[in-house]
């Protein structure tokens, strides 16, 4: 059986993905999702979009209650955030939050190819 997703976030995700250069989009378990290189940084799944975001970020998000946490089947999942903006035009409101999230993939991956810690900007 298909995990539903909203498919009135799709047009947002999609746009985030085509106006950023080095992302793309792709499936997780059939659902849309945004890609980083190899890595997943966003995933639209039942009412919102989940975000992986840097563990202070995501610690941030949840005590604002701007988000909260996401976990599938009971188990903890570390930074990865769910949102549930009211419409499309909401979910636009999470483009900064997924720059933050596309910014510490691509951090890790170079830190990970060049074995060179770098600053973070946040």
């Amino acid at each position: 059986m298909p995990i539903p997703f909203r498919s009135d976030l799709e047009p947002f995700l999609r746009e985030f993905i085509t106006t950023h250069r080095g992302l793309r989009m792709g499936r997780m378990f059939g659902l849309p999702a945004g890609y980083a290189g190899r890595r997943l940084f966003a995933c639209l799944i039942e009412d919102g979009v989940i975000v992986r975001l840097p563990t202070d970020v995501a610690k941030r998000e949840i005590t604002a209650r701007r988000g909260r946490p996401f976990s599938p089947k009971g188990k903890a999942s570390g930074a990865w955030v769910m949102y549930r903006p009211r419409d499309a035009s909401a979910a636009r409101r999470l483009a900064p939050t997924l720059e933050v999230a596309v910014d510490d993939i691509a951090r890790r991956q170079v830190e990970e190819l060049t074995g060179v810690t770098l600053r973070t900007r946040r």
